[in-house]
């Protein structure tokens, strides 16, 4: 095989690696939108979240707590009042649950 062809088969594949990583690092960024958000207040932590909100995400607590630390990026599990965290709720889901609540 000559270098050339080398080359292009090389060049082809980083192309579409880099095409592929630009296309799912900003698809991730856009779904994280569908998601409900919540302020952070006082006496808040990532277990009393999950406990308030994981059986409307249908996951267990464990894994609440792993899906908010790494969507939001959090490498402990402290947070502060007037944090925004996005939690694994459908965002429209969210709002109509709290509709009928109120209702």
């Amino acid at each position: 095989m000559k270098k050339e062809t080398i080359f292009y088969i090389l060049a082809f594949f980083v192309v579409f690696i880099a095409v592929t990583g630009a296309i799912s690092f900003s698809g991730s960024n856009n779904r994280l939108e569908n998601f409900h958000q919540v302020k952070i207040e006082e006496g808040d932590s990532l277990w009393s979240l999950a406990e308030q909100f994981h059986e409307n995400a249908n996951i267990t607590k464990q894994e609440f707590v792993e899906w908010v630390q790494d969507k939001n990026n959090i490498h402990s599990s402290t947070i502060k009042p007037g944090d925004l965290v996005v939690v694994p709720l459908d965002k429209e889901e969210f709002y109509q649950m709290e509709q009928i609540a109120s209702e």
